[in-house]
């Protein structure tokens, strides 16, 4: 990436989508911003964001060395302001990272906007906090895309940049701020 790092943060979302990228590598391209479990394999984020209350209670009392920041919401910015309904952390990290300044968000690991199964995909599907009543399924996907939508909206000035498999089509995503790039397209870009 270029001199503009000081702009660009990676939100770290936990789809198998983000499996493909060795997140070694983006250490040093951006601030980081990771997802609830992710601490628990990667340690160089720079933040990392959980708004579950089991979640954050793993977090606290691990014995696992947190590197960065935490970040824990208070419970009314847990919701989604135009429907009420539950948040997910990745939308909460991308809040936090707008709130630091950063105008390109690369967002990986956001499998939602996938189509078909892989769009319901979790790194840490059946482990701890992660049991199947917690799982979100394709109807929630809908409704998450509305949100992301309204909520670029609010940032016009933010771009959106959802890091995405090779091969697989995206949901139509109707906001003039949010892009798709391929993840060879982005490897390519990070290391140059």
């Amino acid at each position: 990436m270029n001199s503009t790092k000081n702009h660009i943060a990676i939100i770290i979302g936990n789809g198998k989508s983000r499996e493909e990228i060795n997140l070694e590598s983006l250490v040093g391209q951006g601030a980081i911003f990771g997802c609830n479990a992710l601490y628990r394999d990667f340690d160089g984020y720079d933040y990392l964001v959980a708004i579950d209350e089991r979640m954050i209670n793993e977090i606290t009392v691990t014995e696992k060395r947190i590197t960065g920041q935490t970040i824990f919401p208070p419970e009314q910015e847990r919701y989604e302001e135009t429907t009420g309904r539950r948040n997910n952390a990745g939308m909460v990290a991308m809040r936090e990272a707008i709130k630091q300044g950063h105008t390109m968000l690369y967002c990986l690991g956001f499998d939602f906007i996938l189509e078909g199964q892989d769009s319901i995909s979790n790194v840490y599907k059946d482990s701890k906090n992660y049991e199947p009543h917690t799982q979100s399924n394709i109807e929630d996907n809908y409704n998450r895309i509305k949100y992301l939508e309204w909520f670029s909206d609010q940032y016009p000035d933010v771009k959106f940049v959802f890091v995405i498999p090779d091969n697989i089509k995206t949901k139509p995503i109707d906001s003039p701020n949010i892009i798709g790039l391929t993840i060879s397209k982005f490897l390519e870009k990070i290391n140059n």
